[in-house]
Order: structure tokens, then C-alpha cells, then sequence
């Protein structure tokens, strides 16, 4: 798993953005939820989200470990 995500934060890196969407839908519910517990308000919850991902898409550049991606989305978050 951690793998593919290396391959899929490559690919993005040489300009797939499709590559990205795939991340997104795969860790778009652990990074909602890790805001939603902190938080406590869904809604708000689902900005801190998408803002975390269009941060992470930004600077994805930046990230030292790819296969660490989910822990690097936390943090963002």
C-alpha cells in the first residue's frame, strides 16, 4: 500500500492529476474523521479537509517520505 502510494505521489509529481484524485478518495475519510473528532463539527470537519488535501497537492513537492503520506496529511490537517 505504502508503495503505491509512492508511485501515486510520483506520478503526480510528473504532472497526473488523476493520480492525486486516487489519494484523495482513498484517504479522504481518516483525514475528515481525525478532523471531526478534534473539531467535533462535520462540517467544518469537511473545509479542514478539502483544505488539507489542496495544501498537501501544493506542496507535495516538499514531502521527504511518500510512503509516509497519510501521516504527512495528518499533520497538514
Amino acid at each position: 500500500m505504502k508503495n503505491d502510494d509512492a508511485q501515486l505521489i510520483q506520478r503526480v509529481l510528473a504532472g497526473d492529476d488523476t493520480a492525486f484524485s486516487v489519494l484523495v478518495r482513498k484517504y479522504q475519510k481518516p483525514v475528515h474523521a481525525l478532523a471531526w473528532r478534534k473539531i467535533g463539527d462535520f462540517h467544518i470537519a469537511e473545509e479542514i479537509t478539502q483544505d488539507t488535501f489542496l495544501k498537501a497537492y501544493q506542496k507535495l513537492s516538499m514531502l521527504k517520505e511518500p510512503q509516509r503520506f497519510l501521516s504527512w496529511l495528518y499533520v497538514i490537517a
